[in-house]
């Protein structure tokens, strides 16, 4: 019975090889093996945000005349955002400027007044100890009276430099909170402002995959605006507390090199860590790899023969993109059938596809 069995299968292949010795060979798409050291990988979703957020406000309290900027612009640090009216301010400075004339005034006087005095010496009748100390205090005071002057129109020069609000650092404004006309409090937030400098990638992480993240010896970040392109990150802040809804924690990549372009903040990035997992593995689609007799297996093409040779293959993990790591069963360098290999038999004529692969 076994030996009928098998005549007959040896019969249909003979059959099948006459049939197909006179077709050309199939095009198949096929991929060199090459082996490596594994990576166990896990990529996330995030989004672009800036790493600084600054919210901005007037440090003296008065009446918005001007407003610079809207949202979405970018500004330079330095650069003027908003006004109050100043007039209050200013006529305050030119109250402090009198006061320090004042003062220096009445602190010459006390000056002349002294020196006058002190030039009589201890030796001359007509010196009493009791009028020197108080003309060198009436010096002291003056003096005294005048630093405090000057300090108070410097601390009025500040107030009118604060009724302008400058920006502290380059970024975009990402929310504006006045109008001209408005009135606002000495340190109300009326602009939020992100900087530029620094940009990082922020993703949710569900708890058991922080494990991953923390041993993760390599982060690569790949923005859907330049998917051609991955920067390399490195993981900058790992959230101590889960989100009250998602119970995801937030953790927060920094990206390392310049980007030429750069994002816009709330752009979505694909940000992937990984780590060495020590075995030598290659990679292969996952369509590469079929059941024969119940046995993982792949197809290698015979280029001289033009035919495929079924060979069995150890697979070291079936990953979550389209991929399969296989730990052998193959040489490196050989090409496998990597589309259509579910319909591939023995006799078969094929040849590696030559095209474009799209």
């Amino acid at each position: 019975m076994f030996t009928a069995v098998r005549l007959a299968a040896c019969l249909l292949v003979l059959i099948a090889a006459t049939a197909n010795a006179d077709q050309p060979p199939r095009p198949v798409r096929v991929q060199t093996v090459s082996y490596g050291q594994q990576q166990d990988a896990v990529t996330y979703a995030g989004t672009v945000q800036a790493r600084v957020q600054a919210s901005l406000g007037f440090r003296v309290a008065g009446k918005v005349t001007e407003r610079d900027v809207d949202i979405g612009n970018h500004v330079a640090a330095g650069q003027i955002l908003a006004k109050l009216d100043p007039a209050d301010l200013r006529l305050a400075v030119e109250a402090d400027i009198q006061s320090v004339r004042a003062a220096e005034a009445e602190a010459v006087d006390a000056r002349a007044e002294f020196q006058r005095y002190q030039r009589l010496g201890r030796g001359s009748p007509a010196f009493i100890a009791s009028e020197y100390d108080k003309r060198r205090a009436a010096l002291d005071g003056a003096e005294a009276r005048l630093a405090q002057a000057q300090r108070q129109l410097a601390v009025a020069r500040d107030q009118l430099d604060y009724t302008e609000l400058r920006a502290d650092a380059d970024g975009v404004i990402t929310d504006l909170k006045l109008e001209p006309g408005q009135v606002v409090a000495a340190g109300q937030t009326v602009i939020n402002l992100a900087h530029t400098a620094e940009t990082e990638i922020v993703v949710d992480v569900p708890e058991n995959r922080l494990p991953d993240i923390r041993a993760a010896d390599a982060v690569s970040i790949r923005l859907w605006s330049r998917p051609d392109h991955d920067f390399p990150g490195r993981v900058r802040e790992i959230g101590a507390l889960a989100d009250a809804v998602s119970r995801t924690f937030a953790v927060k990549v920094t990206v390392l090199d310049a980007i030429d372009e750069t994002p816009g903040l709330g752009m979505t990035a694909a940000v992937r860590f990984a780590r060495s997992a020590g075995q030598v593995v290659a990679l292969l689609p996952a369509a590469a790899v079929v059941s024969l007799d119940g046995v993982p297996s792949v197809w290698v093409l015979d280029p001289a023969a033009h035919r495929a040779v079924a060979h069995p293959v150890q697979v070291s993990a079936w990953r979550g993109d389209g991929q399969v790591a296989i730990s052998g069963g193959v040489p490196g360098g050989a090409q496998v059938v990597t589309a259509g290999a579910a319909l591939l038999d023995p006799a078969m004529p094929v040849s590696a596809w030559a095209g474009a692969v799209r």
